[in-house]
């Protein structure tokens, strides 16, 4: 009786846990938290400094981070995204150790720096008891060796300890040439990349047996794949499907019409880095020119079949952190915006909240303990109300999401951005500009006769005129993201004071409503399954 009651029972757990795993539909409403594993918390009983210029381990775990999803969570983040987890080349090299879990050894093996596999699990559930997701970075293109021409694969290399598993030796020299990109290996005398033959069928099934038990294992909801680029297209739509979940990839190049086709005819859902090049000269400074963030927004819809699949971002692991460069907090702000109030899915890249201010790696990937995890920043706050905001906007409207945006220019110093329901305006003015105005227009908005309309940041409360247009002041050059008052949401909720903690209060309000709902569902079925085990 109790064993038919419990494979009565299987199929619905399998299905409740499905439906944690992103696909292309579920992936655009996402709001992701890049993590760098090794630096976001760590153990209390741990005290070692952390010098980003030392390049080495400091401590960070899975278990510390299961400890902080409220934090993520209280921004109005629903994904994390952390590093890889396979087995690095250990020991210091001439660029440090393997803290960022790029450096593949063994991809069966599991770098134990982060914890263990119970470890990561473990995450994995509670993230899914908040009714969040997990998305882990994989590098598929290479492995790593501290010798380049003279590399000789063996035993610790895993399943790729042939020669034949590698393109030959060669370093990349013409990044005008694909055969080039896609053959020679990445790295330097420190670390070499050696360039695994994903042409080799040997290679390619291996990959899509282990991203299908990588996922199953983990429960993923997600992927993000490193160095796209660096392997042929007809690699990877196998791959995808191998998956079987959301996969987001690092194309990293700003033409438009080369990045494209990873998308149409790889599979992959490249990061937006034509979009992010206009975006930093056009918010880097006051006289930065955003008519060639607007142009590159056209040339991206003729080129993506599907712009609103693109990862958007402002900083990352990779690339100088914007603070790195500007001070200047209404740029900031603005620049952080965009990636949520535009086309495609969001990533905020953990310290930004913190103002950290790293220039190029090693620099930009801080630890963030050194911020004690202050929800009451700023920039922490500002975070929760550009969430809350995009949140209602998909709560309001089905299309929201799916539905390509218009961006023009009112003036020289704005842009303005037309995804119904929300409507923002983005200004590279700075904080020291006197005030100006931009009008809305009623056909841009969709807005009617003597609508109130409130300001997601500052829940200042506006009401368009007698045709539907909407006067905004610019003040200090901050950003004005915009949503009626009717399809707010907890967007400023009443039991807020101010914009601050309104901010706050809506990503928490959301976290907690997740919480309750997906906790109480997997607790449930715990209990029930629990019972059932006890009763065998």
């Amino acid at each position: 009786m109790f064993t038919s009651s419990l494979f009565t029972l299987l199929p619905l757990l399998a299905s409740i846990q499905s439906t944690f795993a992103l696909d292309d539909t579920s992936a655009r409403s996402a709001s992701v938290y890049q993590i760098v594993t090794d630096r976001f918390a760590r153990p209390s009983s741990v005290s070692s400094t952390c010098n980003t210029s030392d390049r080495k381990y400091c401590g960070g775990t899975y278990a510390s981070i299961t400890e902080k999803l409220d934090y993520i969570a209280g921004m109005g983040f629903d994904t994390i995204w952390i590093s890889p987890i396979v087995e690095n080349i250990g020991g210091t090299t001439g660029e440090g150790e393997a803290y960022h879990g790029y450096w593949t050894l063994d991809p069966d093996g599991f770098n134990s720096n982060f914890g263990s596999a119970d470890d990561l699990k473990s995450l994995s559930s509670a993230l899914h008891a908040k009714g969040m997701h997990l998305m882990i970075d994989v590098v598929i293109n290479h492995v790593a060796a501290t010798s380049s021409s003279t590399f000789q694969p063996d035993s610790a290399y895993g399943p790729f300890s042939d020669s034949s598993d590698y393109h030959p030796f060669c370093w990349i020299s013409d990044y005008s040439n694909q055969t080039n990109v896609e053959d020679c290996w990445l790295g330097d005398d420190s670390v070499a990349l050696p360039d695994l033959n994903t042409e080799s069928s040997t290679v390619s099934d291996y990959w899509n047996n282990w991203v299908k038990t990588l996922v199953s294992n983990y429960t993923l909801d997600a992927v993000r794949i490193d160095t796209v680029k660096h392997v042929p297209k007809t690699f990877w739509p196998n791959f995808v499907s191998s998956a079987g979940v959301f996969t987001q990839g690092e194309v990293l190049n700003g033409d438009a019409t080369y990045v494209g086709p990873y998308q149409n005819d790889a599979k992959v859902n490249p990061f937006n880095y034509p979009a992010y090049y206009p975006l930093l000269r056009g918010f880097n400074q006051t006289s930065g020119d955003l008519s060639e963030l607007v142009a590159m927004t056209q040339t991206i819809q003729s080129n993506f079949n599907d712009p609103t699949l693109l990862g958007s971002f402002l900083n990352n692991h990779d690339n100088p952190r914007f603070e790195s460069t500007v001070t200047d907090t209404s740029l900031i702000k603005n620049a952080h915006a965009y990636p949520f109030v535009s086309d495609g899915i969001p990533y905020g890249y953990y310290g930004s909240e913190a103002g950290f201010t790293g220039g190029a790696d090693p620099a930009n990937r801080e630890p963030l303990w050194t911020s004690n995890y202050d929800t009451s920043s700023e920039m922490y706050k500002f975070f929760a109300s550009l969430n809350a905001a995009r949140k209602a906007a998909g709560n309001a409207s089905d299309t929201f999401y799916s539905t390509q945006m218009n961006i023009t220019s009112p003036s020289s110093s704005s842009i303005l951005i037309a995804k119904q329901p929300l409507i923002s305006i983005l200004s590279n003015s700075g904080s020291s500009a006197s005030d100006s105005s931009v009008t809305v227009q009623s056909s841009a908005s969709g807005w009617t006769a003597n609508t109130q309309v409130i300001d997601a940041i500052s829940c200042e409360t506006l009401t368009t005129d007698s045709s539907g247009n909407l006067a905004v002041t610019i003040k200090t050059g901050l950003p004005r993201v915009l949503i009626a008052d009717s399809k707010k949401g907890s967007v400023c909720s009443s039991s807020s004071s101010s914009n601050s903690s309104s901010g706050t209060s809506s990503g928490k309000s959301a976290a907690i409503k997740l919480d309750v709902q997906a906790g109480w569902m997997i607790s449930a079925l715990g209990a029930v399954v629990g019972g059932l085990m006890m009763a065998l």
